[in-house]
């Protein structure tokens, strides 16, 4: 509990300093004082300059990128949400960005560039002097932004099969934009990826030490066209620091390594929990009112649909509840519970999808689980709002109503949450945009269904 208290403390902390230096940015900026927000900036972070253009408006944003360095426009841009960074990247003069682009890695760089139009991003090219890194780009941008090959890096160090640990060494010495210097990937002739040496192994080697006594050839790669979130899956997974990307030949293009793919879980896990609530998680960023609106407003509509039947559920049970008006009381709660239940469910099952701790294949699996924990749950709280009903209706038989109705929901519930997110995984949709209001609304009408027609039938026994 203490813990908890103290992350959200340290988060509220970092608010209220990124609206503190969003302010003073704001001052400077409304009169004119560049020298004093020079000062300012020498003075911060980028990341904390990215967290405080937050709380500044698009103008503001734009005003305060155009007075930094291209080295500190660079780190500024890596450390920004999406859309402020492409808002700013399509701001920025061909030759400026050509010049930030070699303060950033070429994999980073590549995802600046993506935010261009092809006319954009030639003219862009024409003022990069650094072929190497021309070169870089051109192989990178080609890549989806959110595939293996749009989050891969070529900083790696890439030795020859026939070389030793002192000629390893020395490629060390020779690859000088090498970002990722814990392996060392072993190829052939033809760039194919034999196996990889971990730089611990290799430093503690004799210099005369062949490389194919060091080198481990079980490596888990993947290919370029891998979808981001299975490879945030495989990360998890076999518990790596790096990945090979490699070409159906087992070329070697390129590597991820887990400061890319933190990145890429927490854009994920946004997503995932945007698209549960039937948003976006862009929609914290630049989008209108009216934007969020529209965006929402068919996931609002639905539910409120399904949300009717539930209203024609209950006028269908009138009679019933004319007799025991106490069920109208009891209703909401069942509603809630089963349709949270649900929500859980699903939301296990989509962040499992995600990091591949749950797989299509063994599905069986996660369904007994998540059947056994609704189990347990149903039963719980079936049992003590079944006493309390039964105390406040005085008969013991509307407490076993309550009871089975309860227990009933949560496990119905709980098996919809589990099953649509696989079905929609299996049939390939995101199975998190299935997920949210929809699937809640559906709960509450199968929850106040079961509880009323069981109602029903106890009836005679309930007056």
């Amino acid at each position: 509990m203490r813990d908890r208290f103290v992350e959200r403390s340290h988060a509220l902390a970092a608010v209220q300093d990124a609206q503190s230096t969003a302010n003073r940015i704001r001052e400077y900026l409304a009169n004119g004082l560049d020298d004093e927000l020079r000062a300012f900036v020498d003075q911060h972070h980028p990341a904390d300059l990215a967290d405080a253009m937050q709380f500044l408006s698009d103008s503001e944003d734009l005003s305060l990128y155009r007075r930094l360095t291209s080295e500190e426009a660079a780190e500024v841009l890596d450390e920004v949400g999406e859309t402020t960074r492409t808002a700013l990247v399509r701001a920025t003069e061909s030759d400026r960005l050509a010049e930030i682009l070699g303060y950033l890695p070429s994999d980073e760089g590549a995802d600046l560039l993506g935010a261009l139009s092809p006319e954009d991003r030639v003219a862009v090219f024409g003022h990069i002097t650094d072929l190497s890194l021309r070169a870089e780009l051109a192989r990178l941008v080609g890549y989806p932004a959110d595939t293996a090959g749009g989050v891969m890096s070529l900083g790696y160090v890439d030795v020859d099969m026939g070389s030793t640990q002192a000629g390893a060494i020395a490629r060390f010495r020779d690859k000088k934009n090498a970002e990722h210097i814990f392996f060392v990937y072993v190829v052939d002739a033809a760039g194919r990826l034999i196996g990889m040496v971990d730089l611990r192994t290799l430093l503690t080697a004799s210099s005369e030490t062949p490389l194919s006594e060091l080198w481990d050839d079980q490596v888990v790669t993947v290919q370029p066209d891998c979808d981001q979130e299975q490879v945030a899956g495989i990360f998890a997974r076999y518990d790596l620091t790096a990945l090979p990307v490699v070409d159906l030949d087992r070329r070697l293009l390129g590597v991820i390594t887990a400061d890319d793919i933190i990145d890429v879980i927490q854009e994920e896990a946004d997503e995932d929990v945007a698209h549960m609530v039937g948003s976006d998680a862009s929609e914290l960023e630049r989008k209108s009112p009216a934007k969020i609106a529209m965006m929402r407003m068919p996931w609002i509509m639905a539910t409120l649909f399904i949300e009717l039947f539930a209203g024609i559920v209950i006028k269908f049970f009138d009679h019933t509840i004319a007799q025991v008006l106490l069920l109208a009381s009891f209703m909401p709660i069942i509603s809630a519970i089963s349709g949270n239940t649900g929500l859980q469910s699903a939301a296990i099952i989509i962040r499992g999808l995600s990091t591949g701790h749950v797989r299509l294949n063994d599905w069986r699996h996660a369904v007994a689980r998540q059947l056994g924990t609704t189990l347990i749950l149903g039963a719980a709280c079936g049992i003590v709002l079944g006493i309390i009903g039964a105390l406040w209706y005085g008969k013991w038989t509307f407490g076993v109503l309550v009871t089975v109705g309860m227990f009933m929901s949560v496990n119905i519930a709980g098996a919809v949450g589990t099953a649509i997110p696989l079905t929609s995984k299996r049939l390939g949709f995101d199975p998190a945009l299935t997920a949210g209001p929809f699937e809640t609304a559906f709960q509450d009408v199968v929850g106040i269904s079961i509880f009323l027609g069981m109602a029903t039938l106890l009836l005679p026994w309930l007056k």
